[in-house]
């Protein structure tokens, strides 16, 4: 099959090419496109990989005056006039080349195109290697997808110094990996006979495949993290999510999922006008990567920054006694807490999430320190990890808060007590990012210091040579706090999870640590945002994860367990747990009426 498509490829697509050629010197040259390198996943499973397919390319400037071609070519392809037109006019940037505007054509309508000749100037039929995703929804916001290069790639590539191919990556793992993945193009030369047909290959420069990527992504937890996310959407249509998962010795990204995701194949086909509109004007926002550029505020989660702030400034005292009757009083001003949980000290205060007990904890630490160890802990920074997209989210800093309130250099910014109060249990301007709160809790695993969350494990030359990344085996940053602490807020996260607001997360042979947060937003009517940060196992850590969940209720009931099931089954992979026959946990729905008990609860 691939011999007959080649011959049929240089006897009739390239015919009249070639003959033209031989006119002047009697042999032809036909680029050869290199096939885009394949992604893999840390056990070898295909992500992304290549398979022949007939294209038709069209020369933008050929078409430009002969506008009638698109329409006859539309009719041949059964494809509407105007997503011809749009793929042409994404192919401006090369005005007198050849570019892709349609993959997967038939032979048989391959063979029409090829024989109408002088009646579709401009057009041409190809075989390419073409990218294609086995599963291409729940990797989506990893890998990215490719197609023909617009004036806007151009320029970016031009700034990478990166000679564009007839296929680029346009986001994702795909875009960042260009120079890695687009390979060396290569050329055959072919002699003509008398009749201007070929009749042999003189020479052949053949084409490089692109290098081969293996990630630090486990597929199979990729998987069940889209499946738990998606159970949560099928429950509640307006609802969204995220949830990453780290190796904290390494900062391997061993899961990164956002719901709602897109197919990344339909890009492939060039997606229609209608379709990508649908998409971009989704209220769900399904093209964008919650996992790394969704700003939430942290809710009770930014309580394990404010123990720590706390600790470094001086004013942590775990045996300290606080009495909560329900609220904490500042100025005229009451922020109240879950329940009245009387004289309270710290470890208790975290199982139970004491809004009074943090309360109390922020003002006596002030705004400077709790702002300073947020930043000093990565929230309102990038991580730096290897994909394209990623946000800072925000800590309400002096800096901010001058430029918000417009005031000068000099002038001192507005901030309240009640602000404080705020800050210190996770709410008001504060925003974090999932990932964000997974590397927190990574570096809470390591005990003040964490790596650089990074996606790429290896690189595989064609010829199977292993090329260096940029990946480091030094950690990205490392917090000075007093050794004590650290044991304090590791029982204490343990317990959460044994014995308080996440009891829902615990898995049967292992001990881990853990942190619901649950965050109100856009008036009273709506659910609260539900968060998990944690780390497994406590004594040894080989997962650290966050999970946000928007519009779903108590971080405890719909977050915790979602973390659970992807702690469990990673627990199996590697050994820690024992593999079990039966489905994997499952997001425990909790009841209207069970959730209704919740409703008036600021922040858990």
């Amino acid at each position: 099959m691939v011999v007959f498509l080649r011959l049929w490829y240089l006897q009739v697509v390239k015919a009249a090419e070639l003959s033209d050629k031989a006119f002047s010197y009697g042999y032809g040259y036909v680029p050869k496109l290199a096939p885009r390198g394949l992604i893999e996943d840390r056990n070898g499973t295909l992500l992304a990989g290549v398979r022949s397919e007939l294209v038709v390319t069209a020369i933008p400037e050929v078409l430009k005056h002969n506008p009638a071609v698109v329409t006859k070519l539309a009719y041949i392809l059964g494809v509407s006039e105007d997503k011809l037109k749009q793929k042409l006019q994404n192919a401006r940037a090369k005005p007198f080349f050849p570019s892709p505007i349609y993959a997967g054509v038939p032979i048989e309508i391959a063979t029409r195109i090829a024989e109408s000749g002088d009646d579709l100037p401009g057009i041409d039929v190809e075989s390419q290697s073409i990218r294609y995703y086995p599963d291409d929804s729940d990797f989506a916001h990893i890998l990215g997808y490719v197609w023909t290069p617009n004036q806007k790639d151009l320029d970016r590539l031009k700034t990478l110094k990166i000679k564009p191919q007839d296929y680029v990556g346009k986001v994702g793992l795909e875009a960042k990996y260009e120079q890695e993945l687009m390979g060396t193009p290569g050329m055959e030369q072919v002699q003509l006979d008398a009749k201007k047909q070929p009749v042999a290959i003189v020479s052949t420069n053949q084409p490089v495949p692109g290098d081969k990527l293996t990630l630090s992504i486990d597929s199979d937890l990729q998987k069940l993290a889209m499946q738990q996310l998606n159970n949560v959407l099928a429950n509640s249509p307006d609802s969204a999510g995220a949830a990453v998962a780290i190796d904290p010795k390494t900062g391997e990204v061993l899961c990164m999922a956002s719901n709602p995701t897109y197919h990344a194949n339909q890009f492939l086909q060039g997606i229609k006008t209608q379709d990508f509109e649908t998409l971009k004007n989704d209220p769900l926002k399904p093209l964008y990567n919650r996992a790394i550029d969704g700003a939430y505020s942290p809710g009770s989660t930014f309580k394990l920054v404010s123990t720590l702030a706390a600790a470094k400034c001086g004013t942590f005292d775990p045996e300290r006694v606080v009495v909560c009757n329900g609220y904490y009083e500042v100025g005229n001003r009451r922020s109240r807490c879950l329940g009245h949980h009387g004289p309270i000290r710290f470890e208790q205060a975290l199982v139970k999430s004491c809004n009074t007990y943090f309360s109390d904890l922020a003002i006596r630490t002030g705004p400077d320190g709790l702002r300073n160890e947020a930043e000093a802990v990565g929230l309102g920074h990038r991580s730096g990890i290897d994909l394209p997209g990623e946000g800072k989210a925000l800590v309400p800093t002096d800096d901010w808060l001058r430029t918000v309130q417009k005031l000068s250099k000099d002038q001192k910014p507005r901030w309240y007590p009640g602000d404080t109060v705020n800050l210190g249990i996770g709410q008001g301007e504060l925003a974090v990012t999932p990932l964000q709160m997974a590397d927190l809790a990574c570096l809470i695993a390591n005990k003040g210091f964490c790596y650089t969350p990074h996606l790429l494990k290896s690189v595989t030359a064609a010829d199977g040579t292993q090329l260096p990344t940029d990946a480091s085996d030094q950690p990205r940053w490392k917090v000075d706090e007093p050794d004590f602490i650290w044991p304090q807020l590791e029982t204490a996260m343990v317990d959460v999870i044994e014995h308080g607001t996440a009891r829902r997360a615990r898995i049967p042979g292992i001990t881990w640590a853990g942190k619901t947060g649950s965050t109100e937003h856009s008036g009273p009517d709506k659910k609260t945002h539900s968060w998990f940060v944690g780390y497994a196992p406590a004594d040894n850590p080989r997962i650290a994860v966050a999970v946000l969940v928007e519009e779903s209720g108590h971080g405890g009931e719909i977050a915790a367990p979602i973390a659970a099931a992807i702690v469990k089954r990673y627990m199996e992979e590697v050994g820690v747990l024992p593999k079990e026959s039966s489905v994997a946990l499952k997001v425990a729905t909790a009841s209207s009426a069970h959730l209704a008990s919740f409703s008036s609860f600021k922040i858990r």
